[in-house]
């Protein structure tokens, strides 16, 4: 089986192999970017599931680090290891652990450059919560534009916002 056979989204594929993990489909959720809140709560929840839709969704990380291991990209170890040098980045909820996929290459989970340059740019003091809506939330120095939809058009210009907005954080 290869990856372009695991369900990222709803509808489950009907013939899977039980050894590898589903990740986590999106919910149809009404939520708006506005719900992004700093603190983590549902509609912020909703809100990050909305606007990762597109690229991918977001992974429970248990399943992304299985899913890595099958696939011979890592492991649970190695996914640690990237969440905590903040080349990944990912949050709790519901006591799981999360992890937005468009910080990787869909057909075989290899990390894209792009999101983690711009990871590298943010303020370190950003939680992994906030780190993740950085990317959801419209951004100003984007036109309301939220970075997520740009990183693949106008990384550069995602760059030069989160490099913006890391000075404005630490003065």
């Amino acid at each position: 089986m290869n990856f372009a056979q695991a369900t990222l989204t709803h509808p489950p594929v009907r013939r899977r192999d039980p050894d590898v993990p589903r990740l986590a489909s999106i919910a149809n959720a009404p939520a708006t970017d506005g719900d992004i809140t700093i603190l983590p709560s549902a509609r912020g929840y909703d809100a990050m599931l909305a606007a990762f839709r597109v690229t991918g969704g977001i992974a429970r990380g248990d399943d992304l680090a299985r899913l890595l291991e099958y696939l011979q990209r890592g492991d649970f170890v190695a996914l640690a290891r990237r969440l905590v040098s903040r080349e990944v980045c990912g949050f709790e909820w519901h006591e799981s652990f999360w992890v937005p996929m468009f910080q990787f290459e869909l057909r075989d989970l290899s990390i894209k450059p792009g999101p983690q340059r711009v990871l590298a740019e943010l303020a370190a003091e950003l939680d992994g919560w906030n780190r993740a809506a950085w990317f959801a939330r419209p951004n100003t120095w984007l036109d309301e534009q939220r970075p997520v939809d740009l990183l693949d058009s106008d990384l550069a210009a995602v760059l030069e916002a989160a490099r913006t907005d890391r000075f404005v954080a630490l003065g």
